[in-house]
């Protein structure tokens, strides 16, 4: 199993980060190659929670909660991963660094197709996926500063 992490600093309160990892459904507000995202269900939070998307290469997928950590962090599996990636999970958790929070995610994964698979994993796919795991990383973190600014303009507003 190939296990990938990466980890940001993001100029932001923890809180606010949480609200924004929180919205499930809204990935698509700030992850770059996400064209579309919502909620499956009703459930908007906890283990069981469900969204879909649509990726900007065009194949569509859906994941769903496993584990959810009130304010610190959540897991999901990925359903209908690209093809011939098999048992993909991501875990995102919040840390606090002084003002700043600190946001790291995980990505672990198999490849199907035997030998072939290895190969295209070492060759191709570690690379796409830690390319996307970056940008999404970068994305959070210009929306959720984006937004800390907001919250706080609002508080000085007339």
């Amino acid at each position: 199993m190939r296990v990938l992490s990466e980890q940001i600093d993001i100029n932001a309160p923890a809180e606010l980060v949480w609200d924004v990892l929180a919205n499930f459904g809204g990935v698509a507000l700030w992850a770059p190659y996400m064209i579309t995202s919502h909620l499956v269900g009703p459930q908007d939070s906890g283990p069981g929670t469900r969204r879909a998307m649509k990726h900007a290469w065009g194949f569509r997928f859906e994941e769903q909660v496993t584990e959810w950590n009130e304010g610190k962090g959540l897991s999901f599996d990925v359903h209908r991963a690209p093809f011939p990636m098999r048992a993909v999970q991501e875990t995102w958790e919040l840390s606090r660094r002084g003002e700043r929070t600190v946001i790291a995610t995980r990505v672990s994964y198999r490849m199907g197709l035997g030998i072939l698979g290895g190969f295209l994993d070492w060759a191709l796919v570690r690379f796409i996926v830690r390319r996307e795991m970056r940008a999404g990383l970068r994305g959070f973190r210009e929306y959720a500063e984006n937004e800390a600014s907001r919250t706080q303009a609002a508080q000085f507003a007339p």
